[in-house]
């Protein structure tokens, strides 16, 4: 199955690759890879399945790359061909007594490939199909961020069941897609020194601005134990956001930003907001391209508690610098991290973090597809904890139908009151007098 554009030999990494692998490799970051998984219930064709998932694998060229040393220090990508007879998805039955022991050992499955590193040899996946009975299966799915983000995530949860459906009724599976490796390597050739050097002087300016807007905790924040909170957007709620984003000609994850930079100067007192957030560096028309384009980088918003029509233009502004501005080495970034350390005296922590996504289906737990009930995310992670050094972390889920907020806090610099409050002054700033569809804080 061929892809679009294939380059046939090397290619570079993308900026955001090298990024990654750069950390990876420097023993500071633990390894956490892209998961996916399904409980399906009902009649349930597992050899058709098996095949819209190979087909995935065959046509998107980014889940066939290992990595080679590129010659001068460095590392480049090649795609290797699938093989006539190469197993894609590990298939397995599974004795269980119950439905709930079989849900703990398909959770430890996919717990164990969570955190499996990616050599770079091997394919750079790893997809398993349990079977309990002919009414009861699992899939499970792991992919390393190397060659996986949020976009390329999406892209597979709709294409294989697209593709089921269509062998179902007979007809073929997708067989072409645009490739990462050309997409890498136009990246690479589109940059040349004078935007290198343009992409390092907007960073040492926004970095240097971040190391001096540290997080001020406020005197009255209370301490508590570390936790989160949640807030969620839906019906006129969100239909409304949506309205005034069209109005203003903005995104509502642009929107959520503003809201939540506004809530921690009127909330926490913050005279300056430095945060980091994530970036997608996409071109419009990549948009279908499964591979890795997704960092983070540092906005500052130098008077969060001006009108929010003003911060939320100021935001809008940001971000477009930061995607504009996206293609630094991990070299730079380390380089210009420590000259803004030199200059403002005092090392530097990424203090305020947002995680942004958005899903272009509804946020439905269970789907009804025809006769089966397929329920995504059905199994947690087992015996796995997260450490977040920030002391408020956003993660923010557009669907659809709905907006997911939820708030981490450190529970020393900020506390479950102050968080509560901000992320209550973000939903607020939002709706802005429209009656929200809101539920509370879970733990």
């Amino acid at each position: 199955m061929p892809v679009l554009n294939a380059p046939a030999g090397p290619v570079p990494l993308t900026f955001e690759q090298e990024r990654y692998l750069a950390k990876t490799r420097a023993g500071g970051w633990t390894t956490k890879n892209v998961r996916l998984s399904y409980e399906i219930l009902g009649p349930f064709d597992t050899e058709l399945f098996t095949e819209a998932v190979r087909a995935f694998v065959a046509r998107h060229d980014a889940l066939r790359l290992r990595l080679a040393e590129d010659g001068a220090g460095g590392w480049a990508q090649q795609a290797h061909p699938l093989v006539d007879g190469e197993t894609v998805v590990e298939r397995q039955a599974v004795t269980a007594a119950s439905a709930e022991q079989f849900s703990r050992y398909a959770s430890a499955l996919l717990s164990r490939d969570f955190v499996q590193p990616w050599d770079g040899e091997r394919r750079p996946f790893a997809l398993r199909l349990l079977r309990r009975d002919a009414g009861h299966h699992a899939f499970l799915a792991n992919f390393p961020n190397l060659v996986f983000d949020g976009r390329a995530h999406q892209l597979f949860a709709s294409e294989i069941w697209r593709d089921y459906r269509a062998l179902l009724r007979g007809e073929p599976a997708a067989c072409e897609a645009p490739s990462f490796a050309a997409a890498a390597l136009g990246q690479r050739t589109r940059t040349g020194p004078l935007l290198r050097e343009r992409a390092r002087d907007s960073w040492r300016e926004r970095l240097g601005e971040a190391v001096r807007s540290p997080w001020e905790r406020p005197s009255g924040a209370v301490a508590t134990e570390d936790g989160s909170c949640r807030a969620e957007l839906s019906g006129p709620a969100v239909e409304a956001l949506r309205a005034a984003c069209e109005r203003e000609r903005c995104t509502p994850l642009q929107r959520v930003v503003a809201a939540f930079v506004g809530a921690l100067a009127q909330q926490a007192g913050q005279r300056r907001v430095a945060l980091w957030t994530s970036m997608d560096s996409r071109l419009t028309r990549q948009q279908d391209v499964v591979g890795m384009f997704a960092a983070s980088c540092p906005l500052v918003v130098r008077e969060p508690g001006a009108a929010p029509e003003a911060v939320l233009g100021t935001v809008r502004g940001q971000l477009l610098e930061a995607l504009r501005h996206q293609r630094v080495t991990s070299a730079d970034v380390a380089a210009l991290t420590a000259e803004a350390e030199a200059g403002a005296g005092r090392p530097y922590g990424r203090d305020i973090v947002l995680h942004l996504r958005r899903f272009d289906g509804p946020s439905g737990r269970t789907a009804q597809d025809g006769a089966l009930r397929i329920t995504p995310d059905a199994y947690p992670l087992r015996r796995i904890t997260f450490d977040n050094p920030a002391a408020l972390h956003l993660r923010c889920d557009e669907h659809r139908d709905r907006i997911v907020l939820d708030l981490l806090y450190d529970g020393g610099r900020v506390g479950r009151p102050l968080a509560r409050a901000v992320l209550d002054g973000l939903v607020h700033s939002l709706v802005r007098g429209a009656a929200p569809a809101l539920r509370g804080p879970r733990s």
